[in-house]
């Protein structure tokens, strides 16, 4: 059985960004975001509902809201806490 991306999907479509897979698991999918900024890599956690991002970590309802946004950045210091962006429960328009 694949991961449900419908969640990612409705994520996808409600910031305006397209999507290509390149892999599809059980439990995960991985791939390509176009933004307008240009191309991100991305994984999805299908079972915990987060998108794992190169400068990000979202954590998205079954309905596709933002309902958590840690930032990530690999040159951060080893046991320092992570910002976190509280109240982020509708993305953009």
């Amino acid at each position: 059985m694949r991961a449900n991306v419908k969640p990612l999907t409705h994520w996808i479509i409600y910031k305006g960004y397209t999507v290509r897979f390149t892999r599809r698991g059980a439990d995960t999918v991985a791939g390509w975001l176009t933004t307008p900024d240009g191309p991100l890599a991305f994984e999805y956690d299908a079972q915990a509902q987060v998108i794992h991002l190169p400068d990000r970590r979202i954590a998205i309802n079954q309905y596709g809201w933002e309902v958590e946004s840690t930032a990530t950045s690999p040159s951060s210091t080893p046991g320092a806490a992570p910002s976190t962006e509280s109240g982020a429960a509708h993305p953009e328009p």
